[in-house]
């Protein structure tokens, strides 16, 4: 299906062996040091560390996948989200279609 016009971002996430999750997606919060953090197409360039908590992921197709990480970093610059984290511990849903 054609994306409706909508942004989107390329999301790329890993953890130190292996890939998680890659593809477009609307938004993507993640858990960190700070507090959460929302990013969005667009948002202006940032360098974050992630603490251990969720990463949330509302994809272009409409599915969302939740991630329980634990500590890491995360880059956004020209809607590219790279997200980097040390172990990936679970899925919190198994990417619910709407």
């Amino acid at each position: 299906m054609a994306d409706t016009g909508k942004a989107s971002m390329q999301v790329n996430i890993v953890s130190a062996d292996r890939p998680i999750w890659s593809g477009q997606a609307r938004s993507v919060t993640v858990p960190g040091t700070q507090g959460s953090m929302g990013i969005m197409p667009d948002h202006e360039p940032v360098l974050a560390l992630l603490q251990e908590g969720n990463i949330r992921v509302q994809a272009t197709d409409g599915g969302r996948q939740s991630f329980h990480v634990d500590s890491g970093f995360a880059s956004f610059d020209s809607n590219k989200l790279t997200v980097a984290v040390d172990h990936y511990l679970e899925d919190v849903d198994q990417g619910q279609q709407s």
